[in-house]
This record gives structure tokens, sequence and C-alpha cells, in this order.
């Protein structure tokens, strides 16, 4: 059997149903063994970043293994961005590089290159996959192939690579002769049940406990033992960017999003916490802001992770946690939800949150004048959320786009809103939707800016090859909105490289879809947005939706460094906020009030 047979024929088995990648003379074998095998379809973007990611968003929405293959130097180096964006979102991706002969490896050789194209393909991806291995002997395929797949999902999922000279994807093998792959007995580090037990009294003598969900609950996603134990435990539930399609908007408990740029509710909520029972999120500096020891800074914190390197990171940073259980999710949630009773009545922390929605300012514009020309983006996300089906998968790229939809996009249950949260790459949206779309049997919602669009617009060809179900809706505000309002904060406006005056330059996005042959339809003015978006949404195949946005519109509410969460801009009375806050100011310099320590 040729090795590369068999290297798909692998995938297959485990349920791979598509993989991406650009085709070169050192991945030749790999893509002709693709086409041939019955149940794999080789999908081929324009660039490989965005195979990558295109293997990352397949990952997301079906829980396999996303595959990427790609030629040797610039093919595989390509790759590196959407690495990351798996990889510091805990999903499970595999990269298959091609690499020249084994004959025509440097070795040891004091020189920069024997093979054409010859690049050191592991050591550049060493720090950010899980695994990065070059096969160097053809009998040894089987096993570095299920060590890969195993150490991609297992513990915190993620990247893997595997790097195949091209004369070992070509050689003939016999599959019933390789060696395999067993993974270590594992070990338990801690007694789960104890910690839980432990967990259990700070859980019912809070006042003002709150809930954080993270998107380490979606790697694996954990399902309907989620939604029973929010019920169980009565917190008001507060949700990073990750986890916002992990508790329906309609949800009595769901307070929303909190952090830098999050609403004002979310702000007061956390930080007037008395306990924070924190689920899969690493609690990063966009959701605890810039100065560690405002945050949360009389609530007793309990992380639960898979990764205790994330909750070690705050020792003497300024926020103290009290409670670490290294764990993954799915071994959490259900040995907690059969541990803990049912909720004590928390009427009064609940009133207080009911309060705080109407008396804190949203700092939404509201719709625009017809006549204006375009529309206001929390106006149209308003109306999307009535548009997109239940079930439909919304993949979110970054910048103003991305902080828009996930601060107003009302979730139903049943949909999902992904993007890459961590690595945060414009253009990310369009490829991931792609990797989505080529398996889904609903539909795709891409919503991306016009930054976004422009690294990415050679992929729209693939929507109308493949007639994907993808809706793109593109933010069109005729610049990098988020880095002119940093500009604004911080150099008084000099515009650099941010809107076209300053530097950039933008194509006639409508134009070039019409000329890939994609349906458009333009959305700029407020009382059209309801029925156009009936429009698109009717349609089966792929349609190109151009939202005018005001150039001008701001992120608000939003943290300047060296604020409290409770202190966003646009700024608000400080009468307001010392009478509505139930804890003492953030004065520089103080200390959280907890201690820390591993234990409870």
């Amino acid at each position: 059997m040729k090795l590369s047979d068999y290297v798909i024929d692998f995938l297959a088995r485990r349920g791979v149903t598509h993989v991406f990648g650009i085709s070169g003379g050192a991945a030749v074998p790999m893509f002709d063994s693709a086409q041939r095998h019955p149940d794999v379809t080789p999908i081929f973007p324009q660039h490989e970043q965005a195979a990558a990611i295109a293997a990352d968003g397949y990952a997301r929405a079906t829980g396999k293994l996303g595959v990427a293959i790609t030629t040797s130097g610039p093919g595989a180096t390509n790759l590196l961005t959407g690495v990351c964006c798996a990889y510091y979102d805990s999903v499970p991706t595999l990269m298959i590089t091609g690499q020249v002969a084994t004959h025509r490896l440097k070795g040891k050789n004091q020189i920069r290159q024997l093979g054409f194209q010859e690049t050191d393909v592991t050591s550049i991806f060493a720090t950010v996959t899980k695994y990065a291995v070059q096969i160097s002997d053809p009998t040894t395929i089987r096993y570095h192939l299920e060590k890969a797949y195993y150490l991609a999902f297992e513990g915190r999922p993620g990247s893997v690579l595997i790097d195949l000279p091209d004369d070992l994807q070509r050689a003939e093998i016999d599959p019933e002769a390789l060696a395999g792959f067993t993974p270590e007995p594992a070990t338990a580090s801690s007694d789960l049940d104890a910690e839980i037990a432990a967990l259990l009294p700070l859980i019912a003598r809070a006042k003002r406990p709150v809930l954080v969900l993270g998107g380490g609950l979606s790697t694996p996603r954990i399902g309907s033992m989620l939604d029973q134990l929010v019920d169980r435990l009565g917190m008001p539930v507060l949700t990073t960017w990750a986890a916002t399609d992990l508790i329906a908007a309609d949800h009595p408990l769901r307070v929303g999003p909190f952090g830098v740029y999050g609403p004002r509710l979310g702000n007061f909520t956390v930080q007037n916490a008395d306990l924070i029972l924190c689920l899969g999120s690493r609690l990063s500096q966009n959701v605890t802001g810039g100065i560690l020891p405002s945050f949360a800074r009389e609530a007793t914190i309990v992380m639960v992770d898979a990764s205790r390197g994330e909750m070690d990171k705050f020792d003497d940073r300024g926020i103290r946690i009290a409670t670490r259980i290294a764990a993954r999710l799915d071994d959490f949630v259900p040995k907690l939800l059969a541990a803990v009773e049912a909720a004590p009545l928390r009427d009064a922390w609940l009133n207080t949150i009911a309060h705080w929605r109407s008396a804190l300012p949203d700092d939404r514009p509201g719709p625009a004048p017809d006549n204006a020309g375009f529309v206001d983006a929390y106006d149209f996300i308003d109306k999307l959320s009535d548009a997109a089906p239940a079930d439909e998968l919304l993949y979110v790229d970054t910048g103003g786009n991305l902080t828009w939809t996930c601060n107003g996009f009302r979730i139903k249950r049943g949909q999902r809103l992904i993007s890459d949260w961590n690595n945060t790459a414009m253009g990310y949206a369009l490829a991931a939707s792609i990797g989505a779309a080529v398996q889904t049997k609903g539909g795709v919602t891409c919503i991306i800016g016009d930054g976004g669009l422009m690294l990415s617009l050679g992929e729209l060809a693939l929507l109308k090859r493949h007639q994907l179900p993808v809706r793109l809706m593109l933010f069109n505000n005729h610049g990098h909105g988020i880095q002119k309002q940093t500009l604004e904060t911080w150099l008084d406006g000099h515009y650099v490289g941010v809107d076209a005056p300053s530097g950039l330059s933008f194509v006639d996005f409508s134009k070039v879809a019409e000329a890939m042959d994609l349906p458009v339809v333009t959305i700029s003015r407020s009382v059209d947005i309801a029925g156009q978006l009936r429009e698109v949404y009717a349609r089966n195949g792929p349609v190109f939706c151009n939202v005018e946005i005001n150039p001008a519109q701001k992120l608000y509410p939003v943290l300047k460094f060296g604020a409290p969460l409770e202190s966003q801009l646009p700024a608000i009375d400080d009468e307001l906020i010392k009478r509505e806050m139930l804890i003492a100011p953030f004065v520089a310099g103080t200390a959280p009030k907890h201690s820390g320590g591993a234990g409870v």
C-alpha cells in the first residue's frame, strides 16, 4: 500500500470527510490519494493560511480533526497563522506538510538549504503545536499518526504537525506490519471528587455569586449537562465572547458578556460579585482589564481549567485565585452536577442585576437616519438576531464586527457563534466559514469587516465553485474602526494606516463579488434591514451582503487602560458609579481582599 494512501485512509476511518490545502511538488502524492479516496474530498483554497483556518473552522463545527495539507517551504510556512488560531483556542487540527525527499535534506550540514524549498518546518512550528515531527522511516507512519491524533484531542486539545518527505509519501508499506502508538496510562493529578466537595460550601455561602463560562466548554462541547448545571446552580451567568453560544439570550440567568469592550451590565455584575466560579476561561486581559488588582476585588475566585498554568499565571500579578481545579470540563461538569444541590434563593442579587439593566447606559447610538447612507451596527445586529435561523453557524472575524456581534447578537438555542478568540487573525471568518460549510446540512453566516475581507478576498471564489451555503455579511465601515478609536484615545486622532486617507487601499467589494458571480445585496438604510435580511436568508446558495456601517461609529463602552471595569468610556457620572457599586471604589496599590492558595 502506498504510504500516502495509508495516511488518507487513516483519517477517513476517524471520520474526516474533507481536507484543505494547495497542491505543490512535495504534496502531489497526498492530494492524489485524497482525491482517489471514496470518503474524503480535497478542498483547494487560494492561500495556505486559508487552508489551515478552514481546517480549524471544520473542526469547530464538527468536533472532528481538521486537516490541512501543503507542499514544502512557503506552502508550509503559510500555515503558521492558522495553526496559531487552533493552538491558542484548543482546536484539534493536523497539518501535513510535504518535504523534500530524504536524500535532499540538509541534515547536519552547515547550510541553509540542500533541497529546493527545504525548510525546517518542525522547529518553526514547535512552539504552537502539541506535536511536530518529521518522518524519516516509512515504517513509523502508523505510530506517528496515532500519536498525533491522540495528542490533538488529549488534555487541552490543539494543533499537531507531521512533516512528510516526498519520497516517503510514495513509499510502499505493509499496513499489517506497522507498529502502533499506545498512550501511557493516565495518572490522576488530584482527587476531583474531593475538590468538588470542598467547593460546595463556598457555593452555598455566596450571596452574590456569578458563573463565568469560557471557551474551554466548547473544546469539547459539554452539551445538555451544562444547561442542567446552570439551572442547578442558579447563579447569574456571565459569558466571555468565546462562550457566547453556550447559553441562549433568553435564559433568565444570562447576564451576558463583560470585559474591556463588554457592556456595563456585565462589568458591574462581575465587579460586585463575592464568588466567581470560572469554567474554561483563562481570564484574559480582555475580560479583566489591564489593572489586575481592580478586577473582582472582593470576590473569591475559583478557576477550573485543563491547564494548571492558566491558573498559576496570576500569582504575584494582582489577581488571587483562591481555588484552582485542574480538570477537563467534560470531567468536571458532570461531577459537579451530580454533587451540587438545588441553589438557594438569591432574589436580592438577581433583583440588583435587573435594576442595573435599566439604570446603566448601554451607549448604543440607535438606528441611523435613512438618508445617511449607512446603518448603525447594533441596529443591524439586532435585526440579524431575528433573521438568522435557529441552527445557523455564525463565524465572526475580528475588530469592530466581532465587538458589535458578541455584545449585541441574541443567540438562539442551537446556534453556534465562533471566532478566532485568542489569535484574532483578520480574515479568519471567511476561510473558517468555508471549512464549516463544506459539511454542514444547515447554513453558515460569515460576519467580517472590510479589513479582514481584504486579507481573504480570493477565498470568495470557493463560495461560488462549491455553491456553499454561506451568507457573508460585510461590515463595511471603510476602515479599521477599532484601530481608529485606539488612535483617537491615545494619539489625539492622528490616523496612520487605518482608512483610505491615512494609507489603506480598498476595492469596490460589491463589484468584486459580482465578478465572482455571487449574488450581491447592499444594505444602507435602517428601514430596509429586516426585509433585505429576509431576502438573504431565503437563498440556498452563497450570497454577498454589503452592509454600509457608519465609518464614525464607536465601539462603546470601552475601558481605557488604568481604570477598573466599572469605569468605562464614555465616562458616566462618578456619583452614579459610587451609588450603584456595592463594593468600595478601587484605590491603586491595594491588594485584593481574598488570599490565594491552591486549596479552598
